[in-house]
Formats: C-alpha cells, sequence, structure tokens
C-alpha cells in the first residue's frame, strides 16, 4: 500500500502548473524529489527547460511565498508577468499569444511608470513596484547591489530592451 503523502495527482498537477519545482513540492509534502518527478512524468507533465531556467534564476534572488489557498505569492499578477516577460526574455517559443500579450503589457507598464518590480515575503501582498533609480539601470526588478547575478545571460534578460522606434 503506498504511503499518503497528501500529494494527490490533482494538487502535483496544479502545483506543477503554478510553476514549483520538484523539489519545493517535495518539501512541501516530505517526500523525495524522486517521487515527484516520478509521479510527474507518469503524469505527463514535462518540465519546459526556459520554464525551469527562469525559476531557477527568480530563486536566486527570492524565496518565493508559495502555499496553497489566495495569499500565494507565487500566483499573483506582478509574479507570472514577471515569469512570462523573462520567458519572451530568454526566448521561449512555447509561449501562447495570450502569454506574449501579457508580457509586453508588464512591459509597457513599467516603462510608462519607470518603476521597477520589489517583492517582500513578509507583506500580505507581497510584490509592490517602486520608482526606478539610478542604480537600477535598465533592470526591472530591484537587484541589490552586493548579490551576484547568476550569469551574464540572466542579467541581460533582467534588463529592458531598447524601445521599439516609430518609424
Amino acid at each position: 500500500m503506498p504511503i499518503q503523502t497528501g500529494l494527490t495527482d490533482a494538487i502535483l498537477i496544479k502545483l506543477f502548473h503554478m510553476g514549483l519545482s520538484d523539489k519545493e513540492m517535495a518539501e512541501q509534502y516530505g517526500i523525495s524529489v524522486q517521487a515527484v518527478s516520478k509521479r510527474r512524468v507518469l503524469l505527463g507533465l514535462r518540465r519546459k527547460p526556459v520554464v525551469r531556467e527562469v525559476n531557477a534564476y527568480l530563486a536566486h534572488r527570492w524565496k518565493i511565498k508559495n502555499t496553497q489557498g489566495p495569499n500565494s505569492h507565487h500566483k499573483k499578477h506582478s509574479a507570472k508577468a514577471l515569469r512570462v516577460w523573462l520567458r519572451r526574455q530568454l526566448g521561449d517559443k512555447t509561449l501562447k499569444p495570450d502569454q506574449l500579450k501579457m508580457a509586453e503589457q508588464w512591459e509597457r507598464g513599467l516603462r510608462h511608470r519607470n518603476v521597477v518590480l520589489c517583492y517582500d515575503p513578509d507583506t500580505e501582498a507581497g510584490w509592490y513596484y517602486r520608482p526606478r533609480t539610478k542604480e537600477d539601470g535598465r533592470l526591472v526588478i530591484d537587484w541589490p547591489q552586493d548579490l551576484e547575478f547568476p550569469d551574464e545571460r540572466f542579467r541581460k534578460a533582467l534588463e529592458l530592451p531598447d524601445e521599439p522606434t516609430n518609424e
């Protein structure tokens, strides 16, 4: 008889689509990463390389509050928009038209309001925007001066591209 962990197929599918890694699910339910991975594969859920890359990059900067229910910061619009925008920046060809539209609108909003995205896990909302400073340069998120970037590719992906010219 299998061990009851509470991680049902339905929950695993939901957490997968929320962008949680196998490791995060395993930690949340007290089981091995291998058990989560095996079950996920049996359910036909495959990780997209760029999605994994974005999640790993963001985990380098923040430990995003990820709980079940409406208070999960992982589900907030700003978090979703940032992840989709980064996927576009990193060349993800699997984005759907509605995701591309979300990325474009999010970028346009950052430019129009001249802000960067910040995160505070100790607040109810979690995500907030603050005015862009000279120290931010072209970055779309708040990045501490003393924290190194995981790599140059990620640093470049976090920069607002040049504004399109109207010709």
